[in-house]
């Protein structure tokens, strides 16, 4: 059998609950290749499932090792976590963390003071040349740890470079252990739902392995809008506003997520309280980095343009009927929509709304009153909680001056805009119902 026959292999006999053979699968498929770590990981499980928390703890240690030799990040957190549930204590799993932590930071300059690798025991050199599937009991325990527990001799990464890592990067060492220690990790089957569009939700997810689809609702059918693949965040928008998930995530394969809830980043608050902050900066950075790519108003400038535009503006959350514009007064500014969903609604001459439009990510509002310097002409409203880019009066009028094109962009919008309200109001013609009696013929 080769690797991946070995693996498929494993995951049937952890599925029938069979981990005693489970872990001779897997160990066997280290041992002759000592860097699939995701066998490694699977036997690991096994191991603790069998009771053997301690020997568990190590090999989820040397597993996290090894993907940190290889810059895997996230899947090296995800084995010092599953760790860390059989053993919160224990030390070399937190130096292995913060070492990962190390790789990624923005700010180091070179190599920072880390805890270096701990030396492997000389007990575990990985030498083990039966095929350790004949082997049961603890024959098979004694021989499988040692092929477990061997360091990965493969993979080297460059010391200089700084791969990424979503997120976690953004905090400072303390509150990234914290954030572990209390975040959950799981594993997602193919065609599972992780995230429903329009459901409530207050969880964020980072992808560490695996591939999901994205698809959003229109016209009756789920249509896809991408893939996700590891590294991947998502949710993080519907947790910072509470706005219901706008897409629904789907996994394709066997997929691992790291999921952090609400209750989490409340916990970590307490002891460190500039998480929040730095959530709400990482998500305000995304969408942004989302509305320079979709809306229609930064279309008409060079990518290389875009980012200092946007730097022009403020974040704003909207609350359920917060409204951004009222009828009858000058606009505060320009709302750009990042997430969540606006209003828009007018009064007609017999009384009562009349609703014009429904502004959803990257549509922007009160850009007619701005134009003309009149008051509003409708009133814009969130139907939800809505996050949106903001920028005052003073500044829209410098924007406008210094780049052209977003205000002819503008421009063109407001008109289509004004004619639009001005059909929606225009009254049905009336037929005098004198015209519809009909004249007697003549005899």
């Amino acid at each position: 059998m080769n690797e991946s026959s070995l693996r498929e292999l494993g995951m049937d006999l952890i599925e029938e609950r069979q981990f005693e053979r489970a872990l001779a699968v897997f160990a066997e498929a280290v041992r002759r290749v000592p860097a699939d770590h995701r066998s490694r990981m699977l036997a690991a499980r096994s191991l603790a499932e069998l009771g053997e928390r301690e020997r568990a703890v190590t090999a989820y240690h040397a597993c996290a090792e090894g993907l940190l030799r290889r810059d895997y990040l996230l899947s090296a957190m995800a084995a010092c976590k599953l760790a860390l549930d059989l053993s919160p204590n224990e030390r070399r799993l937190k130096d292995t963390l913060i070492r990962v932590h190390s790789r990624a930071v923005r700010n180091a300059p070179g190599r920072a003071a880390v805890p270096p690798p701990l030396p492997p025991e000389t007990l575990y050199d990985g030498k083990v040349d039966t095929d350790l599937m004949g082997l049961q009991g603890e024959e098979l325990s004694n021989r499988a740890i040692e092929v477990l527990a061997a360091p990965d001799p493969g993979g080297q990464a460059d010391p200089n470079s700084r791969p990424p890592l979503p997120l976690f990067a953004e905090l400072d060492r303390d509150s990234f252990l914290d954030l572990v220690g209390r975040m959950a990790w799981r594993r997602v089957k193919p065609d599972e739902v992780v995230s429903r569009e329009g459901e409530p939700a207050d969880h964020l997810y980072v992808l560490v392995a695996g591939k999901a689809e994205v698809t959003r609702q229109m016209e009756g059918e789920a249509r896809t809008l991408g893939f996700l693949g590891g590294g991947s965040i998502f949710g993080e928008i519907a947790l910072l506003t509470g706005a219901p998930p706008t897409a629904t995530v789907t996994s394709v394969v066997d997929t691992e997520v790291f999921e952090i809830r609400r209750e989490h980043l409340n916990a970590v608050a307490k002891n460190h309280p500039a998480v929040p902050q730095v959530l709400a900066d990482f998500a305000q950075q995304r969408m942004a980095r989302n509305l320079m790519a979709t809306s229609p108003m930064f279309q008409t400038l060079p990518e290389s343009e875009r980012g200092a535009l946007l730097q022009r503006f403020t974040f704003r959350a909207l609350q359920p009927r917060e409204k951004a514009l009222v009828e009858g007064e000058h606009s505060p500014g320009l709302f750009l929509v990042l997430a969540g969903e606006l209003v828009v609604q007018k009064e007609d001459p017999a009384g009562g709304l009349v609703t014009l439009g429904v502004l959803r990510e990257g549509d922007v509002a009160g850009e007619i009153s701005l134009l003309t310097g009149l008051r509003a002409s409708a009133t814009v409203v969130a139907t939800r909680k809505t996050a949106a880019a903001f920028l005052e009066r003073k500044a829209f009028h410098e924007l406008v001056t210094a780049f052209p094109h977003i205000r002819t962009y503008l421009e063109q919008l407001s008109d289509r805009r004004l004619k639009q309200i001005g059909e929606a109001l225009r009254p049905a013609e009336i037929i005098d119902a004198d015209e519809l009696v009909l004249e007697p013929e003549a005899a």
